[in-house]
């Protein structure tokens, strides 16, 4: 008879684990998916460069969208010549709306159907601005996915965009009669003086400047003698600095704007009983002669119409759309959006400039078509 030849078993030492086939250990420790070893050595390729692709600045197909997030804020809104409040308000959304809803998809999922249903659910639960601002994120983020070829054209693209359409609100502005009499609302109220908002309210509806831009008013901006104020800058509260005076506006450029006799007035009087102004030496200092902030001003405002409910639907923001309608009946749309600092006529008319109740009158023209 031949040697029988001993079992493999036998020769292994009592206590070792059997080793495993290399293909076999793959799918195994490595968590393939497949069945077989080359689906398995497969599977653990396809994670390994997932992995890689998170740490790396390429952009691929199995790169996360909360990755591709947050490469797109640092090296397109954060180092950009974007004003502070924008690109915090950037960031926001990203982290508050579009890496929960969409953050874990790979960018290979971003599917034109996937991000319209996020884009719903978002209109649906916080509202069409909001979405429509996500939307505006993803088209940026995934504009990178097409430019690396991680993805053959942007889906944003090809979103209904019913889906995050903002409703337009109708334009109301004050009348001169409701002007004169909020004014002095204002003044008769028990806190609003305490609060200098007499004089905030007279200089917005002097200037048409937004509130932040007032509160960031200094007295080198101000030339009584020429009777006029430079918009020159804006408070922002920026991460990890706190509120700051940020040297720029959201259009980017000064604009020098020519006082009524009111608001010279104002700020004369007020230049003789200067309080500090602080390191920048404010106009509008707060009680402890630093900046105020924007939604300080727009709580107080909230109180004074709590107690006068009569204007209950005036912002801060109302006196710029008076102050836009105003001169725009007078002077036309040019002058109104010259004023407000926008370099688009479109959007004055849009959203500052209220459209009467009557249209003018061309009487004398349609009586031509009499016989």
């Amino acid at each position: 008879m031949g040697s029988h030849r001993p079992h493999r078993g036998l020769r292994r030492p009592l206590g070792r684990p059997r080793a495993l086939p290399r293909r076999r250990r793959l799918h195994e420790e490595g968590g393939g998916l497949g069945k077989s070893g080359a689906a398995a050595e497969r599977a653990l390729l396809v994670a390994l460069k997932d992995r890689a692709a998170t740490t790396g600045t390429d952009i691929t197909p199995t790169t996360r969208i909360s990755h591709l997030a947050d490469y797109w804020v640092r090296t397109k809104i954060e180092s950009s010549d974007r004003s502070t409040n924008t690109k915090a308000r950037y960031r926001y959304v990203v982290d508050k709306y579009v890496v929960p809803g969409m953050g874990g998809l790979l960018v290979r999922e971003a599917t034109v159907g996937a991000v319209e249903k996020f884009l719903t659910k978002t209109t649906e639960e916080t509202g069409a601005a909001t979405a429509k601002l996500c939307r505006s994120c993803l088209m940026g983020m995934l504009a990178l996915a097409v430019r690396d070829k991680a993805l053959p054209a942007n889906p944003v693209r090809e979103v209904d965009t019913s889906t995050t359409k903002v409703e337009s609100r109708e334009v109301r502005a004050l009348t001169a009669d409701e002007v004169k009499a909020l004014r002095k609302a204002v003044r008769v109220d028990k806190k609003a003086p305490s609060q200098d908002l007499p004089a905030l309210v007279d200089i917005m509806l002097a200037t048409g400047a937004r509130v932040g831009e007032v509160l960031a008013l200094r007295w080198d901006d101000v030339d009584l003698d020429a009777g006029t104020l430079a918009i020159t800058g804006t408070v922002v509260r920026v991460k990890g600095e706190g509120l700051t005076r940020q040297d720029t506006t959201k259009g980017k450029k000064v604009r020098r704007l020519q006082l009524p006799a009111f608001a010279v007035a104002l700020l004369l009087e007020r230049s003789v009983k200067a309080v500090d102004g602080g390191e920048w030496n404010l106009v509008f200092p707060s009680a402890t002669h630093g900046l105020r902030e924007v939604t300080t001003v727009e709580r107080q405002w909230r109180t004074f119409r709590a107690t006068h409910k009569s204007w209950s639907w005036i912002t801060p923001h109302s006196f710029r759309k008076t102050v836009a309608t105003t001169i725009e009946r007078a002077d036309g749309l040019a002058g109104a959006a010259a004023q407000l600092g926008h370099t688009n006529e479109k959007i004055t008319s849009t959203h500052y400039v209220e459209t009467p109740d009557l249209a003018p009158d061309f009487r004398e023209v349609l009586e031509r078509f009499s016989d």
